[in-house]
């Protein structure tokens, strides 16, 4: 089964694919999945998994006896993966790699991997490379064979080298708090230290082993793209992780977002619930872990709704969580009654939750939210409403005239229909502080076509710090005609950056002002000459535009 195109002529280190054969035992004709960027990256990643029919596996070469509590257990992990395939279940990922392992690894080649980097892998993991299979079917889109494990050296985003940080140990922890900044709690530590990549659960989500640490043997999923904070899993062991998903997935349970909530049937997470003794972030987890189960018990849906008068808020938060989940709209009234709650985490649980239920009813408790003191809380309640329609014009423009917050103030502005009577509004909101204000300002200007603006927007212009103001302002003036938009659009084709001198020419040009056509060609010679000279500035004029630019 081929899946890519694999071209290992141009390929520059296509030994990788070599190396794979060896490491699997395979004979001249393997079954390949293959997905190949050779042309684009040095390491060819052709082999990301070996989908091997058992008639073609060969036999394990390795002889050394395994734990007995090992080998039990990858015994049934193979039974189970059997019935899977039999019963033709599928998952997320699963079209990649058929629930298929690929064959063993030799004890060889996993010792030089270990005394390459001066590690040795956790015993679960070995034993599942050596005795069940390299790499193949697993959770999301498969477990990564070795030779794509080494692979992703290259990748290793820290100034010092994969190997001498891989046996560093890992600073990450079980129940990490999500934070924006939890990577300043590790000070100069890597906090990637003592992990290693086992696969890919798509876009830019990883699985991560930890090798090292405290909580050595655990899988870690991590996202390296958006920051948030890594979730280690609750097995404590990579085969009680992998049987897992197995379990779950006979059981018939929803395997989206595998291992991200605790584990465990319903009985056993009521009896959690139900024992005097259970921690509250076991039952705060036990709580969030029914989602799951699509046909929870009546006992299960009765018992979720008294946990909101716990006194741990996470408990109380996850009770909402799930009353939402299981739209129990019984609980309506016990919810609302949270909306106080001290807690910013329950209240921002209760009111997305209460405006699932019946936005027309809740709403104007909702309203009140704008004004919490936690930003959070006035986030969600903003888009809670916005999302149900609930704002009216002159509700954005009163949050607008006083806004609870600088960030209310930004979502209203950007919400707002603006009208012809809004211009006084408009022009005042240009001497604003923050530049985001200011430029949709300009953008409510340009909406309104406000022509009875132009001389005051010019002024404003003058003594606009910001680029991108400066630049919608030059547009706007392009699409108000006067002497004044075009005598000041003439002086920026001059005076201005590149970009504004752009936006400057092609306000002019759709004026129909035929004195912009020097100005431009004297423009596009200066980038002619700059770019004799490799110094032309192309992008590197946008490099400090803003996060919320939208590239108008």
């Amino acid at each position: 089964m081929i899946t890519g195109v694999h071209n290992e002529r141009k390929c520059l280190n296509c030994s990788l694919v070599q190396k794979m054969r060896e490491e699997q035992s395979i004979a001249a004709e393997p079954v390949l999945a293959l997905s190949c960027l050779c042309e684009e990256q040095v390491i060819c990643p052709a082999v990301f998994s070996i989908s091997l029919t058992k008639r073609n596996r060969p036999a394990n070469q390795n002889h050394k006896p395994m734990k007995s509590s090992h080998q039990e257990q990858i015994d049934r992990i193979l039974e189970k993966l059997s019935q899977v395939r039999a019963q033709g279940l599928s998952c997320f990922g699963s079209d990649q790699h058929h629930f298929e392992l690929n064959p063993p690894i030799q004890e060889r080649l996993l010792l030089e991997f270990e005394n390459e980097y001066r590690v040795k892998l956790p015993d679960e993991f070995r034993a599942f490379l050596l005795y069940a299979g390299n790499g193949g079917a697993g959770p999301y889109y498969g477990i990564a064979p070795l030779p794509i494990i080494r692979s992703k050296i290259l990748d290793w985003p820290f100034e010092e080298p994969f190997e001498k940080v891989l046996d560093l140990p890992c600073p990450l922890y079980f129940r990490m708090k999500q934070a924006s900044d939890w990577e300043s709690e590790f000070g100069e530590t890597d906090p990637y230290q003592g992990t290693m990549y086992i696969g890919t659960q798509g876009c830019s989500y990883y699985m991560l082993l930890i090798v090292t640490g405290e909580f050595r043997g655990r899988v870690v999923y991590v996202n390296d793209d958006d920051g948030s904070t890594p979730f280690i899993t609750h097995e404590p062991d990579f085969l009680t992780w992998y049987e897992r998903w197995l379990d779950e997935l006979l059981a018939g349970q929803v395997s989206d977002w595998f291992g991200r909530s605790r584990g465990g049937t319903e009985a056993e997470l009521r009896a959690l619930l139900e024992n005097p003794e259970t921690s509250a972030a076991d039952k705060a987890d036990a709580i969030r872990a029914f989602w799951r189960f699509p046909d929870n018990s009546a006992e299960t849906l009765e018992l979720i709704p008294t946990f909101l008068s716990e006194t741990d808020p996470d408990i109380r938060a996850s009770a909402c969580w799930m009353i939402r989940h299981f739209k129990l709209r019984g609980a309506e009234e016990a919810v609302a009654e949270q909306l106080s709650d001290p807690s910013p985490e329950v209240r921002q649980a209760v009111i997305l939750t209460l405006m699932s239920f019946d936005p027309a009813r809740w709403s104007e408790k909702v309203f009140s939210c704008l004004q919490d003191d936690d930003l959070d809380v006035t986030e969600i309640a903003f888009r809670t409403l916005q999302d149900a329609k609930q704002f009216s014009r002159f509700d954005l423009l009163d949050l607008v005239l006083v806004p609870p917050n600088e960030s209310i103030l930004l979502h209203a502005l950007d919400g707002i229909e603006w009208k012809s009577e809004d211009q006084e509004l408009l022009l005042r909101l240009l001497e604003y502080q923050n530049e985001k204000v200011r430029y949709d300002a300009t953008l409510g200007l340009r909406d309104i076509r406000a022509w009875e603006a132009i001389e005051t927007v010019i002024a404003v212009l003058e003594h606009e710090t910001d680029s991108l103001v400066r630049g919608s302002i030059l547009q706007m003036l392009g699409e108000l005609d006067s002497v004044a938009s075009r005598e000041t659009l003439l002086a920026w084709m001059v005076k201005g950056d590149e970009v504004e001198r752009m936006h400057a020419y092609e306000g002019l040009n759709k004026l129909g002002d035929e004195r912009a056509k020097p100005l431009f060609q004297q423009l596009k010679q200066e980038k002619e000459h700059a770019t004799q000279n490799d110094n032309t500035p192309d992008e590197s004029v946008f490099q400090n535009r803003h996060w919320w630019w939208p590239w108008k």
